[in-house]
């Protein structure tokens, strides 16, 4: 977590990885980052980010190619995912069947938790 002007961004990269197929080598990075806005009002607004990379080396009737993708999302977003495959974490170095779990509440909450224990309220969609 850190502080950024009248932010605070909490984030999580929750998944570095290298996948492993007969044919195919992925690597897949995902992040996710939650920012808590203050307001002079004594509120906060929330956003959401998300910024997925991946590229792959892939081998195919012979020929070698390469690919590389990026994505990113920003607004509001809840969800739980598990993901798992052979390959290796990247951030823990564990090789075989690698598994990976994200919830956006584990981030959020503690945000939320933090503020409200200081008296700030969330800002209200109306009013």
């Amino acid at each position: 977590m850190k502080v950024q002007g009248d932010s605070i961004l909490a984030r999580w990269k929750w998944m570095d990885a290298r996948f492993f197929s007969p044919q195919q080598v992925n690597d897949e990075v995902r992040e996710y980052i939650f920012t808590a806005t203050l307001t002079d009002k004594g509120t906060w607004k929330e956003s959401d980010t998300t910024k997925e990379k991946s590229s792959s080396a892939r081998l195919e009737g012979g020929k070698l190619s390469f690919g590389t993708s990026t994505s990113s999302f920003k607004g509001k977003k809840f969800g739980k995912s598990v993901e798992f495959g052979v390959g290796k974490n990247r951030e823990t170095g564990e090789t075989g069947v690698v598994g990976f779990n994200f919830d956006t509440s584990a981030v959020k909450q503690p945000v939320r938790d933090y503020l409200t224990a200081r008296g700030w309220k969330k800002a209200r969609l109306f009013g």
